[in-house]
């Protein structure tokens, strides 16, 4: 049996995995995804609105439990996305006066040209709002979990199995679980793939697989370009372009005819960057004002945060460093962690803790050979440029040229994840090749990156650990599950340094993912769809009988309704300002700071013309009147979950009630006498 498992993994010529090892995961990730598309079922949080809506228990829901705190997706992505399918999916939807670019800086189905750069986008056009959902979850997801695998493979074809444990646990890690969206995965996921093309491109001599890659890599990387994500995509590029430099440099390409044939080899992939570029340049253009109105807001546009940061936010880098006790993101936040259960989430450090081993690895390969390993060197220069950023200041000018200023620095963790898999390839890699050489008598056993990398993930545990115990005790009372997060962190980490227990290092890798991050986004069937409650019923019921323009004031569920619904309204959440709209709102433009920025635009009542604040940075409450100058000659309707301080210049048309929800409908005319 094992010498038949060694002729299935064998290697092609060039050294790459044969078509067994390279499909076998992918397409059991693949099935699996396409089995939960078909059944409708996601990780979406939209059942969260069944608090306010529904009684007993949620039959949509099949495991665990929404999540408040994402709001981005189930408040935000999944209402604007219905909304895109009540007006048709329009390139620009028209619930805010002056309408919304849905394929810049959102990520929204709509019929346009660039809906084919965004695989996750073709469920809701092709399938339909409940399938749609599904596709979108889980595509990105497959990509992700794939792109792990293919690149663990890639650099160690032998070990299809520790590479598909490295993988989930990839797609399982805390900040994937917190921040899952496709702007959020598509960088992670690119930036894997891209790696791995990178020595396809370098050792494979057929020219109809490196044109594969480079088509694949150069679409993906417009589609991750047009999310527009820049924390996460920032840091993922640096891990890219790094290894890239690595593995290139490794092939030595210092002489003229090595040089031609490096060229020649990476032809593909050259013309596919050029393409990308291409696209993405064609995007831009096509979009500019958006852009230009993204560029001039408060927040994001003018953000900028200094290196060493994390002094500030994370002084002790407990947040950092705590997977340990990941459990508790969504249990006791605020906390020592972090202020919410998305900002606490980290990742499995397993990256940092093997950067020990890499060096000395690096140093071995110099003093045995006189040869620079240089794709180690690089891997660890990758992480000491993202420690760097977090805690030594003073650098800013070349942080802003990587575009560093523009990830804080608990987003700055998902660098780390996606060096993970190029740290225990390379580990991996270097204990088979000193396990060849120990048995050819060629290299005295040593003991000494084991120890070293084991001490790294031991000293950082005691730690987070004593800062746990001693500044935050309620956090250990909720991970009763801990001590197995300890266990396998540290196993994980000691036992890849022994040819014969990789694979359970590998395994113990994933256990601790899934103890941490399995349980953190439901299993729901569908979308909870606000226009099939009570009041988004009244709502399309009113205005389709006479349109007009609504305004939502109370708590974020009226701006959901009036968002879902697709009816025009001044509520919701704005990636940008609109022009149009504000210059209604605010004519003369005092509150200017207070709306320009991307945010939930929300209102209370309050005497006079509107006045604007921020409560939050990306948060626009705004003061309605109903006899205001503003409201008599912009609104035609009003949405509230409370009471109105007065009744003039309003109208109560409907009233409804359902679950814990109450909410009326008000019809705006002139003052009495």
């Amino acid at each position: 049996m094992a010498a038949g498992y060694r002729r299935l993994v064998e290697p092609r010529l060039s050294g790459l995995p044969n078509g067994v090892v390279v499909a076998w995961y992918p397409v059991l990730v693949a099935l699996l995804g396409l089995v939960l598309i078909v059944l409708h079922i996601s990780g979406t949080s939209s059942g969260a609105n069944f608090r306010l809506f529904g009684t007993g228990v949620d039959p949509q829901l099949l495991f665990s439990s929404p999540k408040e705190i994402r709001t981005d997706e189930w408040l935000v992505q999944q209402g604007w996305v219905v909304s895109q399918a009540q007006q048709g999916f329009p390139l620009v939807n028209g619930t805010f006066p002056g309408g919304m670019n849905t394929t810049a800086v959102m990520e929204l189905p709509s019929w346009d040209w660039t809906a084919l750069l965004r695989p996750h986008m073709w469920g809701f056009l092709l399938f339909g709002l409940e399938a749609g959902v599904a596709w979108q979850w889980w595509i990105p997801g497959i990509a992700l979990a794939t792109a792990a695998y293919l690149l663990f493979v890639t650099l160690v074809p032998r070990r299809p199995a520790t590479a598909a444990f490295v993988a989930t646990a990839v797609f399982f890690s805390p900040i994937i679980q917190w921040w899952y969206g496709p702007n959020s995965i598509w960088p992670v996921a690119w930036a894997m793939l891209a790696m791995a093309a990178t020595v396809w491109f370098l050792r494979d001599t057929r020219r109809w697989v490196r044109i594969v890659w480079a088509v694949t890599v150069g679409w993906l990387a417009v589609t991750t370009a047009i999310g527009l994500y820049i924390p996460f995509s920032a840091p993922c590029i640096i891990v890219f372009l790094l290894f890239f430099i690595g593995t290139v440099l490794q092939d030595r390409p210092w002489s003229k005819d090595r040089l031609g044939l490096l060229l020649r080899r990476l032809a593909p992939m050259i013309v596919a960057g050029v393409a990308a570029a291409g696209v993405i340049g064609l995007f831009v253009v096509t979009r500019l004002d958006v852009f230009v109105a993204v560029g001039s807001t408060v927040y994001p546009g003018q953000r900028s945060d200094p290196t060493g940061r994390i002094l500030l936010d994370d002084p002790q880098a407990v947040g950092f460093l705590g997977a340990l006790f990941g459990q508790s993101f969504s249990a006791t936040s605020p906390n020592v962690l972090g202020p919410n259960p998305s900002e606490s989430a980290t990742v499995i450090l397993i990256s940092l803790f093997l950067t020990p081993a890499l060096i000395w690895f690096a140093v071995s390969a110099w003093r045995r050979e006189r040869r620079i390993d240089w794709l180690l060197v690089t891997t660890c220069l990758t992480t000491i440029l993202f420690l760097a950023y977090m805690f030594v200041p003073g650098w800013d000018a070349l942080a802003r040229l990587l575009l560093l200023d523009k990830v804080p620095v608990s987003r700055l963790r998902v660098g780390f994840l996606a060096m993970t898999v190029v740290a225990v390839a390379l580990t991996v890699r270097e204990v088979e090749t000193r396990a060849a050489r120990v048995a050819h008598g060629r290299m005295p056993r040593s003991l000494g990156p084991a120890v070293l990398s084991t001490a790294a993930v031991v000293a950082v545990c005691a730690y987070v650990a004593y800062m746990i115990f001693t500044r935050d005790p309620g956090v250990v009372s909720a991970t009763w599950l801990w001590p197995i997060t300890l266990v396998t962190m540290i196993l994980s980490t000691a036992l890849l340094f022994f040819r014969r227990t990789v694979p359970v290092a590998a395994a113990c890798l994933l256990i601790a993912a899934v103890t941490i991050g399995a349980a953190v986004n439901p299993l729901y069937r569908g979308i909870f769809n606000l226009n099939d409650t009570r009041i988004g019923q009244a709502v399309r019921e009113i205005d389709d009988a006479d349109p007009g323009t609504w305004i939502g004031v109370g708590e974020s569920s009226t701006m959901a309704v009036l968002v879902s619904s697709g009816v025009d309204a001044y509520s919701g959440m704005q990636p940008y300002p609109s022009e149009e709209m504000w210059e209604d709102i605010d004519p003369d433009g005092s509150d200017e700071a207070a709306w320009n920025r991307l945010g939930y635009v929300r209102w209370v009542f309050g005497p006079g013309e509107p006045e604007s604040a921020n409560p939050a940075t990306d948060q626009i409450v705004s003061t309605f009147d109903a006899c205001s100058e503003f409201a008599q000659q912009n609104v035609d309707y009003v949405l509230t979950d409370g009471v109105p301080p007065t009744m003039d210049c309003l109208t109560l048309i409907a009233d409804e009630q359902q679950g814990a929800s109450s909410m009326q409908i008000y019809s705006v005319g002139p003052q009495a006498g």
